[in-house]
């Protein structure tokens, strides 16, 4: 084999690599800030079907980030339980259909309340409600 054809197959193998790359490794990064009203201390526990984060404790204001790779059958989920004095809660922080669009460049950003979690947007606030069974 010539080395120019070498060279051709080498560009192609590269350009083949660098591509696939871009493809497969659709990384999100999610951030969840403590802003439960009382100055209260928050503990959270994520977790994917594949993956448990383990329990993080959030002084007031404090944040918390994760970063993952988006599945590409799109059906990726992160769900997390949070613990303040006297209550626990449960959301799903991550749904690949709901969030892509608001997450795909930029990480998502979520502030935890007593209320339930709000997404942080440039311009706005979209709050959610709990799910409605507590934890245990």
């Amino acid at each position: 084999m010539s080395a120019r054809v070498k060279c051709i197959m080498f560009l192609f193998l590269l350009v083949v690599v660098r591509v696939q790359s871009s493809i497969f490794s659709r990384k999100t990064t999610v951030y969840v800030t403590n802003n439960v009203e009382g100055n209260l201390n928050l503990t959270i526990h994520c977790k994917s079907k594949d993956d448990d984060l383990g329990p993080v404790v959030l002084s007031p204001n404090q944040a918390y980030q994760f970063t993952f790779n988006r599945n590409l059958l799109g059906n990726t989920l992160f769900f997390c339980t949070f613990r303040w004095t006297g209550s626990c809660h449960w959301f799903d922080i991550y749904i690949q259909d709901r969030d892509v669009t608001h997450c795909e460049s930029v990480p998502c950003r979520w502030i935890i309340k007593k209320s339930g979690p709000c997404r942080d947007l440039p311009d706005s606030h979209e709050c959610f409600l709990w799910k409605p069974d507590t934890c245990v």
